[in-house]
């Protein structure tokens, strides 16, 4: 897996720049497309994270998928959490080294 020193870009700012601004929607017309309250995409688009109904909602009203949504909202999970737990992940012990693994998987077959 490739690591970046980058922060992925949010939900809220691929929704802001790719999606609301070029369609000219603002956020309260498409809250009420969504049948949410215009908080909740004012906070997602501020940096709120994403749920799997409402990335349903928001795929729904933009034409696009749930999963579009939700890969973008993982991506910057896992960058966040491993940016944070770096160090922490260094002291841990590998129980199988890659080839020991492979070869135990070849064996019990």
């Amino acid at each position: 897996m490739r690591i970046t020193k980058r922060r992925p870009v949010s939900v809220g700012e691929m929704l802001k720049l790719e999606f609301l601004e070029p369609m000219g929607i603002t956020s309260k017309i498409l809250a009420e497309a969504m049948g949410v309250h215009r908080n909740t995409v004012s906070n997602l688009i501020n940096g709120g994270s994403l749920t799997a109904p409402l990335a349903i909602k928001l795929a729904a009203a933009l034409g696009n998928t749930p999963e579009f949504w939700l890969n973008i909202q993982h991506s910057v999970d896992l960058w966040d959490t491993r940016n944070r737990y770096q160090e922490e992940a260094k002291s841990v012990k590998p129980l199988l080294s890659a080839q020991e693994s492979s070869l135990s998987t070849s064996q019990t077959i």
